[in-house]
């Protein structure tokens, strides 16, 4: 009797072992009839990856193997969520479970394909690089040109005043008659520069001004904007620093 008892123990032992049943009794289910697998395949299926690959890492949390989960969330780390990084962990964590099975060899090619991702989205190799900087020169160059145009029209801009502020001058100091000759003098200027008894010295900024639009309305050009700025430069930190209400002077 104490013989048959301690036989039926043993096999209990092999049946629980290797039956494929837990000792709660309740059958063991294989990775791909998992429901958390058969969802993802369903979401997978929907074009839903993201779903998909919640439902796959599920099923590897639960369970010590799980190597279809960790193929298929490779796969997606790797096609959808251009994460070479993490897609390359699940492609060796699948070839460790199943290092002879058939799809091994390509698991292997997409080890490599991440690799290759991976290392494309790091910083520029060294001869592109160069490219970037010779280009970086280009662009520093063309800035260099136009700031020297700018500058030369600045200064063009400074005679003009100049010469505008010499030719008052006499003007306020002729006679009526030679103030007739003077404002002969002035018409080549004037081409150029407005009239100065029709310019006012000061303008309050308002809604929606800008240097530009101030050098149109009073210039008729928009060119003399830098005549301003530069008129102003003790009230303006910048070009684009107007404040409405803020007075300045209109050269």
């Amino acid at each position: 009797m104490l013989c048959t008892i301690f036989r039926f123990i043993l096999f209990c032992i092999f049946f629980l072992g290797y039956s494929g049943c837990t000792p709660s009794g309740v059958d063991v289910v294989g990775e791909t009839d998992e429901k958390q697998y058969q969802l993802g395949q369903d979401y997978k299926s929907q074009g839903r990856e993201e779903n998909a690959l919640d439902a796959f890492l599920r099923v590897i949390d639960a369970r010590r193997d799980a190597p279809e989960s960790h193929l298929e969330a490779g796969y997606i780390y790797l096609r959808t969520m251009e994460d070479p990084v993490r897609a390359i962990y699940h492609f060796d964590r699948y070839l460790q479970f199943k290092p002879q099975s058939p799809q091994s060899a390509q698991v292997r090619q997409l080890i490599e394909t991440a690799q290759k991702e991976f290392a494309r989205q790091l910083p520029a190799e060294p001869f592109e690089g160069e490219l970037d900087r010779i280009d970086l020169m280009d662009l520093v160059k063309t800035l260099k040109l136009e700031n020297d145009d700018l500058k030369r029209e600045l200064m063009g801009a400074i005679a003009r005043v100049d010469q505008l502020e010499n030719v008052l001058g006499k003007a306020r100091r002729a006679t009526p008659a030679q103030s007739v000759n003077l404002s002969n003098t002035l018409s080549p200027i004037s081409e150029s520069s407005p009239n100065p008894s029709s310019v006012p010295r000061t303008y309050t900024v308002q809604s929606g001004d800008t240097l530009s639009a101030i050098s149109k309305r009073f210039y008729g050009t928009s060119s003399r904007y830098i005549d301003i700025f530069q008129a102003n430069r003790d009230r303006l930190s910048s070009e684009a620093a107007l404040r409405v209400g803020q007075v300045i002077r209109i050269p």
